[in-house]
């Protein structure tokens, strides 16, 4: 399996960690967010789990278009385990490094984590990921598809497809 590699973030720029000579890609901020394209999102499987009384299984594929780019979210209390299937992304939860996780690559989401980065790493290729996600059936049931991707309240105008 492959393993992303760490890269950490000098002058909002992130580099491979112990090296600082070759320049990747500009990480977003606010202001230059709502120009990115945004992925689209297809829910291709939901499934009550039997034994796991209350949770849900919930299956999303990502598809991100060239430079496109996630605004910060969580994910509802959701437990997830994501898996590159094309392209390569960025990637950064909570206060951890910026990632940058190429096909075949994977990473799981703890429930209550912040998605502060989730970005497709080229302004040329696409990017797909498929998220599997455990969550309380009752987020489902009462929000729908999306209480699994809550916005940050600063990004509450954008919608994602």
């Amino acid at each position: 399996m492959l393993q992303p590699q760490e890269y950490e973030i000098v002058d909002d720029v992130p580099y491979q960690r112990g090296q600082h000579s070759h320049h990747f890609k500009s990480i977003t901020t606010n202001k230059l967010l709502h120009s990115r394209p945004l992925p689209n999102v297809t829910p291709v499987f939901q499934n009550k789990l039997p034994n796991s009384p209350g949770k849900t299984s919930v299956g999303l594929l990502v598809d991100f278009p060239p430079n496109s780019s996630t605004p910060p979210h969580t994910h509802g209390g959701a437990a997830i385990s994501v898996y590159v299937i094309k392209g390569t992304v960025l990637n950064k939860m909570n206060d951890g490094p910026t990632r940058v996780i190429p096909a075949g690559g994977t990473w799981f989401e703890a429930p209550g984590c912040h998605h502060r980065t989730s970005d497709n790493f080229s302004t040329t290729e696409p990017a797909q990921i498929l998220a599997t996600m455990v969550v309380d059936t009752k987020v489902v049931e009462e929000g729908g598809m999306a209480a699994l991707v809550v916005l940050d309240p600063e990004y509450a105008d954008i919608r994602l497809g």
